[in-house]
């Protein structure tokens, strides 16, 4: 008894026959007018010609289509090489013209896979990605393929489609990121991650080929990273032009940090009762010569790559140091001044030693330096060299800021083992908090909590004079944000700050600040 085919056999059976329909009537009708005519041997060639056509179509056609058929059953458990997934794309391709349909790229970068190291076992962001590509499967159709590219990375590639413009893609995409930041549990312990997503549909290609596409829904992801929080990016000429804009930045960053191009302008946080000067952010701009004055979103991904993030905090910090030296001569009492400290910078051994000996170069006490990490910093706690930088600096009498909290997973009780001195509470939960009773809700849970470990708290992305005012009724001390001042090089800190003191309220002098933004 002969096996029955199975159902893509069946479909590339079919399809290859079909094909072959229109040579098979046309080769006879001309083999016979050319015998009619006296043609001889024109009619014997197409007579040899014929059944080696055919047999040579048939097998191009029938190879094509089976790649094709196979997307689906593609095996994700390891990462494709990148030639391979440009193959495939230009078939999927060629299918598409051959059958009047089209398709698209989504370019998937899982993000928080770092916190599942230490203790969490070596094998586990393999195990996390191994759900991650069975869930993003899970919302797409079956003829679709979903392949791994990285450690990090999956594409998901749509089978020749009718239709596959933005609102499609864009209600795929909802699908994939809900599935995906679903909790996952892994050897008895339970994380959440991220994604963002860059987006590349055959319309959107600079040029109709496998590599290019691939190339473009890179570009859009790499732009959707820059964003970060869940962030989706299609491709367009913008994205083409900014990534063209990285380019120029990463060959000139090198010269930018020795020329001093780079350094800190100053944002001010102060206190919601007093109004008075609580301190400084320092935050690093680019003053380019040909492109202005460029935020850390235009360019820390630039810095990150050529590996000198390092580099960019000793300059910020022997920036900030400077300042509170100028900052004492002027009169002013600025308590502290904040300063970002990256993971990278943070996975570095001798980090607390460095900073610490540049304190002592400048004669500064370690309490007037903020260090700034991000909440999921606190996450790496079977990291012995972050944890080992973090109680160094800690017991060396630097004060520690948690940044953007509220935007990871960590618990306020896991983060009292770091020693955190005050949490910044993420800018999402502050915007409009005068009108929603339920951020309110949130904020004050937060502002409970912190005060019976005794940390303190600071809210950021403050813009009005309503939500400096809720804040300072809910018990927040310090705010930071637009509606208090804008961050400004240090030349105009003085001024301000003199100006900030002269004023008679604490509402009426943001009102004054927010006048002269």
């Amino acid at each position: 008894m002969t096996d029955r085919p199975s159902a893509p056999q069946a479909r590339t059976r079919l399809t290859g026959w079909i094909a072959r329909v229109d040579w098979m009537m046309l080769f006879p009708v001309v083999a016979a007018i050319a015998w009619a005519s006296g043609q001889d041997a024109v009619a014997m060639v197409l007579a040899i010609v014929l059944p080696a056509f055919l047999a040579l179509n048939g097998d191009i056609l029938r190879h094509r289509t089976e790649r094709i058929s196979a997307l689906s059953m593609l095996s994700s458990d390891q990462p494709l090489a990148r030639p391979v997934l440009k193959r495939i794309v230009d078939d999927v391709l060629d299918d598409c013209a051959r059958r009047d349909r089209t398709t698209a790229v989504l370019h998937i970068q899982v993000d928080d896979l770092h916190i599942a190291d230490g203790g969490w076992g070596a094998d586990a962001g393999d195990k996390i990605m191994d759900r991650v590509v069975q869930r993003v499967a899970a919302t797409m159709r079956g003829q679709d393929a979903v392949m791994r590219t990285g450690d990090d990375g999956v594409i998901a590639m749509l089978a020749p489609t009718r239709r596959a413009d933005l609102d499609i893609i864009m209600a795929i995409v909802d699908r994939i990121q809900s599935a995906v930041s679903e909790p996952i549990s892994v050897d008895g312990r339970t994380v959440r991650v991220h994604c963002c997503i860059g987006i590349c549909s055959e319309a959107m290609a600079p040029i109709r080929s496998g590599a290019a596409i691939l190339a473009a829904a890179e570009c859009a992801l790499r732009i959707a990273r820059q964003q970060g929080n869940d962030a989706v990016r299609a491709f367009n000429a913008d994205i083409q032009m900014q990534i063209e804009t990285d380019h120029r930045l990463s060959t000139q960053v090198e010269d930018a940090l020795d020329a001093g191009e780079i350094r800190p302008w100053f944002q001010p946080q102060v206190e919601t009762r007093s109004g008075r000067l609580a301190g400084f952010e320092a935050l690093a701009r680019w003053h380019h010569p040909e492109l202005g004055i460029l935020t850390p979103a235009q360019f820390l991904t630039t810095i990150a790559s050529a590996g000198r993030s390092a580099e960019l905090g000793e300059i910020i910090l022997k920036a900030s140091l400077e300042a509170l030296i100028e900052w004492d001569k002027a009169g002013l009492d600025v308590p502290c001044v904040g300063v970002n400290v990256s993971l990278e910078q943070l996975t570095d051994p001798r980090l607390a030693e460095r900073i610490i000996w540049q304190l002592d170069r400048y004669d500064i006490a370690p309490d007037r330096i903020a260090i700034e990490i991000l909440e999921t910093v606190t996450l790496r706690d079977g990291d012995e060299t972050i944890t080992r930088n973090i109680k160094a600096m800690r017991d060396a009498g630097f004060r520690l800021d948690l940044d953007d909290f509220g935007t990871g997973a960590a618990s306020i009780a896991h983060i009292a083992q770091f020693g955190v001195h005050r949490i910044k509470i993420d800018r999402s939960f502050i915007h409009g908090i005068d009108a929603s009773p339920m951020q309110c809700e949130v904020v004050a849970a937060i502002l409970g909590l912190a005060e019976r470990l005794s940390i303190a708290t600071l809210a950021e992305g403050v813009e009005t004079p309503e939500e400096q005012e809720t804040l300072a009724e809910m018990g927040c001390p310090h705010v930071q944000g637009y509606g208090i001042a804008r961050p400004m090089p240090f030349h105009e800190t003085i001024p301000w700050a003199l100006s900030l003191r002269a004023g008679p309220s604490a509402k009426l002098r943001m009102m004054q600040t927010q006048g002269s933004a």
